[in-house]
């Protein structure tokens, strides 16, 4: 992982908004196909999406400090 703490915390809002837009439009069909309405399907859906972006920087955290301790 780079040394510098900006590249560090763009990397994990990346992974974020990657993980949270690929997410959101999946629950939201998922949702509308179940017969949800689409302002319920979405709201629902903005929740999980978020819920989703912050499991998945914590992993990439956890994964990119056991990265670093194979080569330390």
């Amino acid at each position: 992982m780079p040394e510098n703490t900006i590249i560090r915390i763009l990397s994990v809002l990346l992974v974020m908004g990657v993980v949270g837009f690929v997410s959101f439009p999946l629950m939201v069909s998922r949702l509308k196909k179940k017969g949800v309405e689409e302002a319920a399907a979405r709201k629902q859906a903005m929740l999980r999406a978020k819920t989703h972006s912050v499991v998945a920087a914590f992993l990439y955290m956890v994964f990119m400090v056991s990265l670093v301790s194979l080569f330390l």
